[in-house]
């Protein structure tokens, strides 16, 4: 697949390989995680940045990669959407008989607690998103408290800017979420005027390009600097193709693409159907163990 969008579009193969490899990331997220010794271990999530001028053709690479997940995605919601509404209705019933129970001055707080503790075991309901494009640190922690994991891909890797608070009221920066969820660090959110946020573990998938001039902003803002943000990416560089290409380059055998469609279709049915206790732990084989303590020791 990632030969097959270079030679379509023109592009260095780098460009599609490095964001491949964050989209698929996410399908394992909350599922495993990689044990290196007793006491670490971090979810196989990738972030990754592309950076390249612009015509190098960002857009249509993404595109393709993108796609199965924003069909799971449309599928997902289409076929469970009656499951949705009734899990939505028993949740408003629990919390109705509990209500009129307290209401009727009961005396069976045990009932009442029963009612109430099934409903908040029911959790938030409705539509399942999987990709999010450009999103405000309040709308990603949202989502997050509703779906664990998600994947950020997108051709324009300027949101980044709304994490430094560019459109707060006091620019003040909230970097939390993003920066935590590389690792799979549990989060909590307190406001006064919002419904608290607990996620034990959030996941979050990283897949964006962008121009040379976001790069430059991103080095020279020390809200990104000094918060670790940049270390937590992947970067690449591709070599530009601009002068040397054809319009009529080899198409995308497809074949490849339905393989590569129905594969994100397999892992993303695997990955919801798993319960959420399910997360397995990997670990290197002896080998592997020797060679990443070296390359860390020395490296």
């Amino acid at each position: 697949m990632v030969i097959g969008i270079a030679e379509t579009t023109g592009t260095d193969p780098a460009m599609a390989a490095t964001s491949i490899l964050s989209a698929i990331s996410y399908c394992f997220t909350s599922r495993y995680r990689m044990q290196g010794k007793a006491d670490h271990s971090e979810p196989p999530m990738i972030y990754s940045f592309i950076v390249a001028e612009p015509s190098e053709r960002k857009s249509p690479v993404v595109k393709f990669i993108k796609k199965p997940f924003v069909d799971f995605e449309l599928k997902y919601n289409q076929e469970h959407a009656e499951e949705f509404h009734k899990i939505e209705a028993m949740k408003k019933k629990l919390l109705f008989e509990a209500d009129k129970l307290e209401k009727e001055g009961s005396k069976d707080v045990d009932q009442i607690a029963k009612l109430k503790t099934q409903a908040e075991q029911i959790g938030d309901v409705g539509k399942r998103r999987i990709t999010v494009e450009d999103i405000t640190p309040e709308s990603l922690i949202q989502l997050m408290g509703k779906n664990k994991s998600l994947l950020m891909i997108s051709d324009e890797a300027g949101m980044l800017g709304n994490f430094t608070g560019r459109y707060s009221n006091n620019n003040i920066p909230n970097m939390d979420m993003i920066l935590k969820a590389w690792s799979g660090e549990s989060f909590f959110c307190d406001r006064a005027t919002k419904e608290s946020i607990q996620i034990s573990n959030p996941c979050l998938s990283i897949s964006l390009a962008g121009q040379p001039y976001l790069w430059d902003s991103m080095i020279s803002n020390s809200v990104f600097r000094n918060s670790g943000l940049l270390v937590r990416f992947f970067y690449c560089f591709p070599k530009s193709k601009v002068g040397t290409r054809r319009y009529d380059s080899k198409s995308i055998d497809p074949i490849v693409v339905d393989n590569y469609n129905r594969l994100i279709d397999i892992l993303l049915t695997r990955k919801f159907n798993a319960k959420p206790t399910e997360e397995k732990f990997l670990k290197f084989d002896e080998t592997a163990q020797q060679d990443f303590t070296d390359y860390y020791n020395n490296y």
